[in-house]
């Protein structure tokens, strides 16, 4: 009785044993397609995940020596339509914290203007791979005395972009007048381009480049980095969150003002976007 007694619980304990190790595999493998497909959702400018990201920045190799470091916050909302079409809400806002000069003067530190884009995202041509998305890109005046513009600035946005299995591409282009202007510097007159390339590479990771190019029609100053990203996205109590590294090395710019090189990290969370739901 004692060994038959003995068999039956060592036998429930493998069958327990087993059923926990087997809840444990399926977790993992829904983990995975989580992280994989919000890996895949998040490198989609017309996303319809919403999420906070937070970037570091460090800025190094001015004409002076010296470096800067910049903290950006930049949540990404999407309201989605009946159509499946969204509505894209993108504010960001900046701490600047500048350790260099510009020719003997001690470059300013504080809150950068508010800057936002707004833009309806859809698809073209019957094909819900071919992205598009129009809206406006704007700047608010909201910064510190030393950093602000003193104006507002809005001007059209357009993306377009291909979306596949394998990879995302695409270019984002901006454009910006100012308006309202109470202070001294000029008019903003500057057109930006993104141009986006990003491999899925499985796993939740991702690889690629976005360049953000620039182009101020005032001082007729382009500013153009080389770009290269790498990030791993992964499910972390039940929600997923993105981990990125980037680094920029500018190969046209302002030599007096800008710097050589960027290197950033960047985390981003997944998150619920409460504001739709009053849509």
């Amino acid at each position: 009785m004692y060994k038959i007694i003995k068999t039956l619980i060592l036998g429930a304990s493998l069958i327990a044993t087993t059923s926990v190790a087997e809840e444990n595999l399926q977790k993992a493998t829904n983990n995975k397609s989580v992280a994989e497909k919000a890996a895949k959702e998040l490198a989609n400018p017309n996303t319809a995940y919403a999420s906070m990201t937070l970037k570091l920045q460090y800025f190094g190799g001015y004409e002076d020596g010296g470096s800067s470091f910049n903290t950006t916050f930049q949540p990404v909302l999407p309201f989605p339509l009946d159509n499946g079409d969204k509505v894209i809400f993108r504010p960001a806002i900046s701490y600047v914290s500048s350790d260099y000069s510009v020719n003997g003067a001690e470059a300013p530190s504080g809150v950068s203007d508010i800057s936002f884009d707004l833009a309806y995202a859809t698809s073209f041509g019957g094909d819900p791979t071919n992205l598009i998305a129009t809206g406006i890109f704007a700047t608010v005046p909201t910064g510190s005395s030393d950093l602000t513009g003193d104006q507002f600035a809005a001007g059209p946005e357009l993306f377009l972009g291909k979306l596949s299995q394998q990879r995302i591409y695409g270019a984002l282009n901006t454009h910006q007048w100012g308006f309202a202007n109470n202070g001294e510097k000029d008019d903003v007159n500057r057109t930006g381009v993104q141009l986006i390339w990003v491999e899925i590479l499985g796993g939740g990771w991702t690889a690629g480049s976005a360049p953000q190019m620039s182009y101020d029609w005032n001082t007729d100053q382009a500013e153009i980095p080389l770009n290269l990203m790498v990030s791993k996205t992964t499910v972390i109590a039940g929600r997923p969150w993105k981990f990125a590294l980037e680094a920029n090395y500018y190969i046209e710019k302002d030599e007096k003002t800008r710097p050589d090189f960027m290197i950033g990290f960047n985390i981003t969370p997944v998150v619920e976007n409460q504001l739709a739901n009053l849509f």
